[in-house]
């Protein structure tokens, strides 16, 4: 189960972040294959029950606006929809009697609920199956997968060809890195896995000289193979951050910083000595000034400085234009994943080029779902965010587990931090590991009884 995760997030990685229908069809199958195994592996272990509720009201309400309803009441719920598909389809404006879906492009829209399903799937499965063994396999896993990405990206520096791996020509405009078609989208999969990775280092730690009491205790763990893995493993998730920083993705590299001191502070808390308190402020500020100087003051500075002249500037107005979307279509939205043909009709910044994403993916949410999707989307935010802070009160994991889940967490907060200025979790890749971090932060569902005790008891 712990290979096969890891593969399914390494797929979705190196297939280009799985942007191509070979890629997230692949990828599809595989995340619904592992979350039926998870579900059939998980024993008298159960789905956690609220949050699978959660979850099936935003597939539920996605399915809504696939319904084919008559175009009086189309007009009555939806009149911006009507209108929009009058000017698109001659056949539906010219038939008063024409029947239609909420959203403007069903195709797109069932696609998206199927990517929306199968990585559900593997979200509500992992979090069934999971145990402290296999959660400590996956986060091994996927550290060595950051290594190879960051190996790859930084391989890539050194044959500047503006192709994908050397290889791959992208098929509309990039900036790729590494294996990822756009950089800020290799610095989302990164905004995650650093933290998490820095979490499994912890993790650990705790286990190893971390809780050697003398000096001497310490040295000599330093000879053991336990030590040697712990410390490649730090090297690896300082190559990682540094390919952030190398990336020049700008809200990726300011993502990063405010995750890292964010999960710094947090750490800090936790040690009960001080010398340990100092120790992790040492190491989190050493990691920043060390990517920050091999990567290149000035290279930053100079990239930081272009925010104004470039073309990253005009997010304002696409938010602008993704506001009105929302504002036209409150109930039910255009439909899930149809931005990009709304912005066909509705586009009023830089018309030289098409905008497919609004760059904030809440703003997306809301223009694409209506309240019929926001607020059910909202809602399983508020049940999950409780569900894990409920977890993390209990106290109930060992030292060791705590690291690895308060990794995947603090990867969770900087990715959601991310996504309000970029669209990194709309690359099913990226996604794939967004699930697997909320499986591994979520608490199970509590097991069911044994039948035979239950039959005993009654």
């Amino acid at each position: 189960m712990a290979a096969f995760t890891v593969l399914l997030v390494a797929w979705g990685a190196l297939a280009f972040g799985a942007v191509y229908p070979w890629g997230y069809g692949a990828l599809a199958a595989a995340s619904l294959i592992a979350g039926l195994i998870g579900l059939a592996g998980s024993g008298r272990r159960r789905v956690p029950p609220v949050p699978a509720a959660a979850f099936a009201l935003v597939v539920l309400a996605i399915l809504v606006q696939q319904i084919p309803i008559p175009r009086a009441l189309l007009e009555r719920v939806s009149p911006e929809t009507a209108v929009l598909l009058g000017q698109r389809d001659i056949a539906f404006g010219a038939l008063a009697s024409a029947w239609h879906p909420l959203t403007i492009d069903p195709a797109r829209t069932w696609t998206g609920l199927c990517l929306v399903a199968s990585l559900g799937v593997l979200w509500l499965g992992l979090a069934a199956a999971l145990t402290d063994r296999l959660v400590l396999r996956i986060a091994r896993g996927i550290v060595v997968v950051g290594f190879i990405l960051a190996v790859a990206g930084i391989a890539g520096l050194a044959s500047p060809s503006g192709k994908v791996l050397g290889f791959w020509q992208p098929l509309s405009h990039a900036a790729p890195f590494g294996p990822f078609i756009n950089r800020n989208h290799y610095a989302g999969w990164m905004l995650m896995t650093v933290p998490f990775g820095l979490g499994y280092l912890l993790s650990r730690l705790t286990r190893g000289g971390g809780q050697a009491r003398s000096w001497r205790a310490r040295i000599a763990w330093l000879s053991t193979r336990d030590a040697n893995v712990t410390i490649m493993l730090a090297l690896a998730l300082m190559l990682m951050a540094l390919t952030v920083f190398v990336s020049l993705s700008r809200s990726g590299i300011v993502c990063l910083m405010l995750g890292l001191v964010a999960f710094g502070w947090f750490a800090m808390r936790k040690r009960a000595r001080r010398s340990r308190r100092v120790l992790t402020v040492a190491g989190v500020l050493l990691a920043a000034t060390g990517c920050a100087y091999w990567a290149d003051v000035d290279r930053l500075g100079s990239r930081f400085a272009e925010f104004h002249s470039d073309r990253s500037g005009g997010r304002i107005g696409i938010w602008r234009d993704g506001a009105a979307v929302a504002r036209k279509f409150p109930i039910a939205g255009t439909g899930f994943d149809t931005f990009g043909p709304a912005m066909l009709a509705y586009q009023t910044t830089d018309p030289d080029e098409h905008f497919e994403e609004a760059h904030n993916d809440y703003l997306q949410i809301a223009a694409e779902g209506g309240l019929l999707v926001s607020l059910p989307a909202v809602a399983l935010l508020i049940v999950c965010a409780r569900e894990i802070r409920r977890r993390f009160r209990e106290q109930g994991d060992s030292a060791a587990i705590f690291w690895v889940r308060a990794g995947a967490v603090a990867g969770l907060l900087t990715i959601a931090l991310q996504e309000a200025t970029e669209f990194s979790l709309q690359m099913p890749g990226n996604a794939a590991l967004f699930c697997v971090l909320a499986a591994i932060a979520l608490p199970p569902g509590r097991s069911l009884p044994h039948p035979r005790r239950a039959c005993d008891e009654h």
